[in-house]
């Protein structure tokens, strides 16, 4: 599940702009939000955000993954819902 912690924290910091933010959210350590970015722009082979005063914004690779991977998760977490509905017998 380590691609989804990375796409998680992706997608945290487009919506808060910024790592820290984004890490209070997901309750993890900066440290760890940026080694889940880091990985992830290695794995995609692009950098994800630019930053200035303003807060961290998202490059046009970024832009891709952020639709792309918001309906991942949603797909991923209805898929999680009916499996747990399977093993209730519903």
């Amino acid at each position: 599940m380590r691609d989804l912690d990375e796409l998680r924290a992706f997608l945290a910091v487009v919506r808060t702009t910024s790592v820290k933010a984004a890490a209070e959210l997901l309750d993890v350590s900066r440290t760890t939000l940026r080694r889940r970015l880091e990985a992830l722009e290695q794995r995609v082979g692009a950098s994800l955000f630019w930053n200035d005063a303003a807060g961290a914004h998202p490059t046009p690779a970024a832009q891709v993954l952020m639709h792309e991977g918001q309906a991942l998760l949603d797909a991923y977490s209805a898929l999680m819902g009916r499996v747990r509905q399977a093993a209730r017998g519903e």
